[in-house]
């Protein structure tokens, strides 16, 4: 008996990947410079200086920023100020014997500052001494106000009120207020250039000269004002830019129009190139961007990540593509049998090992018609290497 055997033809064994979302980013590390709409706030009194907002607070536009109390204004008149408001206040609420219990309470402290002060003596602790001592007269002027010549004690109200306003009369006319003269972001750290690196001046910076100034911030906070000494600036965070320059060989991916996102330290900012200029030996680029930013209105040369192109959709190895030799492009998936099926793509973009194509369908043109084409869709399997895979071959 002759047993006759006949060969299996097998498929041959070949890598796959599972069809999954996912983007593809070129990254640029560019040294950038920030231009911002910013202006400085002079005083043209000289004065003590109170601050009403924090760092990189923002304000409305008419805001107090700062108040400078002219030198004129005597400690002695706000503290009488201070006193006929506290009588105002009682006898408006019926309430005269608070009055006397502020008189009680002013002499008990009077006490305590003294015995306070015999006790430093002994421990020998000068500058204590002389601390209890400047509080020790800021009290006994305040008791001879309520009971010397000019007590409020026996004053009727009306006579008060009118007191009260010439006084606080009096102490505005020594205070100047420093108000925001637009909406932004309060700053007190200046690098001299708030008004030279400015929108309007944009276009005709020079690359050159930029890179040899130099940018130190100064602290604009004092204690005594001088006059046209600026005290702070305000920054439009709604609306600033970055601009860099780029080599001529690598401006490819940059378009006027195009939207970009910074890695600005921890916070991701999205940004449009606003403008491209083309010199001979490099490409200006400017960035327009319109939200705010943590620090932006500090920082002015800095070294930035930029994604200038980031495509999303499906992500699959390049060599999954194949070109048959009627030119269409596509990709191999395996059916419920595992036979390699031929499926056409559309490349949204790519690099060095990835693409992203559309998926489920895409569009074409067919002559005049416009034509919907069924392609790869998500969790579809994928055949790798299909350059050596032909139409029809199990994969296993």
């Amino acid at each position: 008996m002759i047993i006759k055997l006949m060969p299996w033809i097998f498929s041959p064994t070949n890598e796959t990947s599972i069809v999954k979302y996912g983007n593809i980013q070129i990254v640029d590390n560019l040294n950038c410079y920030i231009i911002r709409n910013e202006r400085l706030v002079k005083t043209n009194i000289e004065g003590n200086v109170s601050y009403f907002v924090q760092e990189g607070e923002k304000v409305e536009k008419g805001h107090k920023v700062v108040e400078i109390a002219k030198d004129i204004v005597e400690e002695n008149t706000k503290r009488k100020f201070e006193v006929i408001t506290q009588r105002i206040e009682n006898l408006n609420q019926n309430k005269d014997a608070l009055f006397q219990n502020d008189i009680q309470k002013i002499e008990y402290d009077i006490d305590e500052i003294i015995g306070e002060i015999n006790g430093t003596k002994k421990n020998g602790n000068i500058l204590g001494i002389i601390q209890l001592k400047n509080e020790l007269n800021l009290k006994l002027e305040k008791k001879r106000i309520m009971y010397g010549d000019e007590s409020f004690g026996e004053r009727n109200l009306e006579s008060l009120k009118k007191e009260q306003v010439q006084l606080e009369q009096k102490i505005n006319n020594g205070i100047e207020e420093m108000i925001s003269p637009i909406s932004g972001i309060i700053s007190y750290c200046i690098d001299g250039y708030e008004n030279v690196l400015t929108p309007t001046t944009i276009l005709s910076i020079e690359h050159d000269k930029l890179k040899k100034l130099e940018y130190n911030m100064t602290d604009l906070k004092t204690d005594k004002a001088i006059i046209n000494q600026p005290l702070f600036k305000i920054v439009n965070n709604n609306l600033w830019y970055i601009i860099t320059w780029i080599d001529n060989d690598n401006v490819i991916n940059y378009k006027v129009g195009k939207n970009v996102i910074f890695n600005l330290k921890d916070e991701k900012v999205e940004g449009e190139i606003h403008k491209i200029i083309k010199n001979e030996k490099d490409t200006l680029v400017v960035f327009k961007i319109q939200q705010n930013a943590d620090d932006f209105y500090k920082s002015r040369n800095i070294n930035l990540d930029v994604v200038v192109v980031n495509y999303e959709g499906l992500k699959i190895y390049k060599d999954s593509i194949v070109e048959r030799k009627d030119k269409q492009v596509g990709v191999y998936v395996l059916d419920i049998n595992r036979h390699a099926i031929f499926k056409p793509i559309k490349i949204i973009g790519y690099d060095d090992k990835y693409a992203i194509i559309q998926s489920n369908v895409y569009y074409e043109k067919d002559g005049d018609e416009v034509k919907a084409v069924s392609t790869v869709k998500l969790y579809d399997e994928m055949v790798r290497r299909a350059s050596k895979v032909e139409q029809g071959e199990m994969i296993y």
